[in-house]
């Protein structure tokens, strides 16, 4: 976001978004905002594959993931698809660590802060069930001096650690030229707790909210999102727990101020040529050209002499 991008306009719609949703989501049964989520209401599950407390809630069925939403505005990135540098050894020592990651902010809103003294409960309630002091701190993200919140997801499990009825293909947004899916070689896997969706809100004609999923590089620095994310406290080397926030969706609302910005920034590109133009008109190269006709040639000897001065007496 440059001086292109207004970001008075992009917080005022963003907090026009945030009031649409909530009040939508009243009407449904899909994951609670984390702003208003009642986390004492949560659960705090233990799971061994791979090894994790989760945050949950109870289901019909025992426990599932209590994921929740976050409205915000998209301000650093790194989506599929992946771009793999290197040597394949050393590729396939950075399996473990290579992820798609998200950073969202308000603008000073309000909003941030309140789901980060959210974020700072569920890390209590975490570390609850863990030894006194095992957590790691766990702090915010910053973008432009506003608080932001950061959400990631790695591609990859270590099968020891996956369960087998978790794996799952790489959709095809995500790994189109099949080079994640290579570096696989039996010992690693893509599993449901390594997916992200990626999806558009559009409107239907009867006016209700339906989604369509599209490609992550739709996504652009200043959109508008929607994140779905959940939360898990795993274990580190050093044998103590960190809190991570797992992306799992990721919706795109408005690209409205975005669109604003980039036509900005084409039109200043236009108009700063166009006047060094205007200054500086550019010296045209002359060319012959390689084939003329009898009258052409005559016109021409005869200018030619015109400019000597002379007088053809025959």
């Amino acid at each position: 976001m440059d001086t292109f991008y207004n970001k008075d306009r992009a917080v005022q719609r963003l907090q026009e978004l945030i009031q649409e949703r909530s009040h939508a989501s009243k009407c449904t049964n899909d994951d609670e905002y984390l702003n208003k989520a009642k986390i004492e209401e949560y659960a705090v599950g233990s799971f061994t594959h791979p090894k994790a407390s989760r945050l949950c809630r109870e289901g019909e069925d025992g426990l599932e993931e209590g994921s929740v939403r976050i409205v915000g505005i998209l301000c650093g990135k790194d989506l599929p698809p992946v771009v793999l540098n290197g040597t394949k050894p050393s590729r396939m020592r950075a399996r473990r660590y290579i992820r798609q990651n998200i950073k969202i902010t308000t603008l000073g809103n309000g909003h941030a802060e309140e789901c980060i003294s959210q974020i700072e409960a569920i890390f209590v309630k975490l570390g609850s069930r863990l030894p006194d002091g095992a957590m790691e701190p766990w702090q915010p993200a910053v973008h432009d001096n506003f608080p932001a919140i950061e959400a990631n997801a790695r591609y990859f499990t270590p099968a020891s650690a996956a369960s087998s009825q978790d794996i799952v293909e790489f959709a095809p947004f995500v790994d189109p030229t099949g080079q994640l899916s290579n570096l696989m070689e039996g010992d690693y896997v893509h599993t449901t707790d390594n997916r992200v969706e990626f999806m558009e809100s559009v409107a239907a004609c009867d006016g209700r909210i339906q989604y369509r999923a599209v490609d992550p590089v739709t996504f652009r620095i200043g959109d508008v999102v929607e994140a779905t994310v959940a939360f898990a406290a795993m274990p580190t080397k050093k044998g103590s727990f960190k809190l991570h926030v797992l992306l799992r969706a990721l919706v795109l609302l408005d690209h409205s101020e975005r669109d604003k910005a980039a036509i900005l920034r084409m039109r200043q590109k236009y108009n700063v040529q166009s006047r060094l133009i205007g200054s500086n008109p550019p010296l045209g190269l002359k060319r012959r050209s390689p084939y003329y006709t009898r009258d052409e040639d005559e016109a021409e000897h005869a200018e030619r002499k015109f400019r000597r001065m002379s007088v053809d007496t025959d």
